[in-house]
């Protein structure tokens, strides 16, 4: 995954799920915020989630593999 430019925000491939992490499954997430997430997997910079709707820093996002929101 990339690094945003001017943002502290990550998206990155997870294998272990953090006990304060708040687990989201991709279909559970509006169109929006899983066409930001297939954006990011196909190697867009990633930007501040927390501007989507139903993703927070910390969550972690079961898709094709775990994406951890950092």
């Amino acid at each position: 995954m990339a690094r945003a430019v001017d943002t502290d925000f990550d998206v990155n491939q997870s294998v272990v799920v953090p006990r304060s992490g708040r687990v989201r499954h991709f279909d559970e997430l509006d169109e929006r915020t899983q066409e930001y997430l297939v954006n990011v997997t196909e190697g867009a910079s990633p930007r501040d989630p927390t501007t989507l709707p139903g993703l927070s820093e910390g969550d972690v996002v079961v898709f094709t593999e775990y994406y951890r929101i950092e």
